[in-house]
């Protein structure tokens, strides 16, 4: 299990895109995204700002942006298929 005070390697961040870059992926990521409140507007309870947070912490792991730069479906396919940052070595 990964904590989340961590970054993943980019083994895993490529898992991560594998998983989401099918159309059922994509399909997948889009509605846990609306969920988390990623593309809505929620009241700031901590839970919601908890959820939202993850949300956009996926987005990042992915190499995602600001989402409301892009329409979520244009925004998820941008992602998922860009090439993997190497800033990170699998080594470490």
């Amino acid at each position: 299990m990964h904590r989340l005070d961590f970054f993943p390697k980019n083994s895993l961040i490529g898992q991560y895109r594998t998983l989401f870059s099918s159309r059922t992926g994509v399909d997948v990521l889009s509605h846990m995204l609306f969920d988390l409140g990623v593309f809505t507007q929620t009241s700031d309870t901590p839970e919601n700002v908890a959820l939202r947070n993850y949300g956009l912490r996926l987005l990042k792991i992915l190499g995602g942006d600001d989402p409301s730069k892009d329409s979520v479906d244009m925004f998820i396919k941008k992602i998922v298929k860009q090439p993997l940052k190497r800033e990170i070595d699998d080594n470490e």
